[in-house]
């Protein structure tokens, strides 16, 4: 038996999509920016799925811009400073970004721009005051990520949102984990970037949101009002509308669904191994997610042991040349390294069970176990 724990990395696609895709291909094989009738055809499919982004955030149907996905789109709005045509040289962004935000403000950095990085109160939220006080007429861009995809916790963004609006600085906002699984106002937002395979979709699919100009990342044939080049991925893009759907259809229901498997296993497990921290356990945290420290036993060995029994789950930790570093988001909770090597990231999608939530338990607990009395 294989049980998957890693839904924030990736969730598996509604079994309606699976068995749509020889449909999906097969009909709607045109290139939508051909004129002919069967490129309209498709052209108008896509409009659709623009549409109801549009309408599920509420937010302008131009502004919507098909990507490959969230890596795309974050580079695409930090890379686009670089052709900026202003002296604000100043990039405001939370330590606990993705990589795909953080990685890109590295490269914006060797370039010319300088950093500062937010301070973070004791449950991991965004010292607010510190954001007022780090705004300078040299910031050319606040970034906040709304759910974090290692511990959960739910940022503010309606509040930075109204701060950076008022001092008239860009906003932007990775929302991959948060997008139809919490509620977003997006009305402060000038930037924002979603995955579609977060939700159930298919990979190499996602959007960007643009409610300010950007210089694009991907020049050719001038596809997506020429902010972002290259024939469409009609497949991705239609099974993003389905999924989008799906889920607004039973929003409710996933997510009550998801909070009770987090809440029940974190409990359970809290009853087998009472020594564990569950990070952030108080702060407000999006429903699928849990982040949970270890006592003395290390993630790697957890992860490898899990993985061979057929439980699947993450650490936030990197390895290079076998060597595990530990996770940048707990080390800006103020974590030692030593207990950031120590957690691991279980999260659940829309096909996980409470009966397997029973029998992961278990098996954790017995690895944990024996792990421990190695030591």
């Amino acid at each position: 038996m294989e049980i998957y724990l890693d839904g924030a990395a990736t969730t598996r696609v509604f079994n309606e999509i699976v068995e749509s895709l020889p449909t999906l291909t097969k009909r709607y094989y045109a290139n939508p920016n051909s004129i002919h009738f069967a490129g309209q055809e498709v052209k108008n499919k896509i409009e659709k799925v623009r549409f109801l982004i549009a309408e599920t955030l509420n937010l302008n149907y131009e502004d919507i811009i098909f990507t490959s996905g969230a890596t795309e789109s974050n580079n695409t709005v930090l890379k686009s400073l670089l052709f900026s045509n202003n002296e604000k040289d100043e990039i405001i962004v939370s330590p606990i970004e993705h990589k795909s935000v953080l990685v890109p403000i590295k490269f914006l950095a060797k370039n010319g721009y300088k950093i500062r990085f937010l301070n973070l109160n004791k449950n991991g939220l965004i010292d607010i005051d510190d954001l007022k006080s780090k705004i300078s007429k040299k910031t050319a861009l606040v970034a906040v990520i709304h759910g974090n995809n290692e511990t959960g916790v739910i940022q503010d963004i309606e509040s930075i949102g109204k701060i950076c609006k008022e001092k008239e600085i860009p906003f932007f906002s990775d929302i991959v984990q948060t997008f139809l699984k919490e509620d977003i106002n997006a009305e402060y937002i000038d930037f924002l970037s979603v995955s579609g395979h977060k939700i159930n979709a298919l990979k190499g699919i996602g959007f960007l949101y643009k409610g300010k100009d950007i210089t694009p990342l991907l020049h050719g044939g001038g596809q997506e009002e020429g902010f972002r080049s290259g024939t469409q991925n009609t497949t991705g893009i239609l099974s993003l509308g389905m999924a989008i759907e799906k889920w607004i259809e039973n929003k409710e229901k996933y997510r009550n669904m998801l909070k009770k498997l987090r809440d029940n296993f974190e409990e359970k497990l809290k009853e087998k191994i009472p020594d564990i921290e569950i990070v952030s356990e108080n702060t407000k945290r999006v429903s699928h997610i849990s982040n949970i420290i270890f006592p003395k036993v290390d993630a790697q060995s957890m992860l490898l042991a899990l993985s061979s029994k057929g439980v699947y789950v993450s650490s936030g930790s990197a390895c290079s040349s076998g060597t595990p570093t530990p996770s940048h988001v707990l080390l800006a909770y103020g974590y030692s390294e030593e207990e950031a090597l120590r957690s691991l990231r279980f999260s659940f999608d829309i096909f996980s069970t409470e009966e397997e939530v029973d029998i992961a338990v278990n098996i954790i607990y017995d690895t944990f176990k024996n792990l421990y009395e190695l030591l």
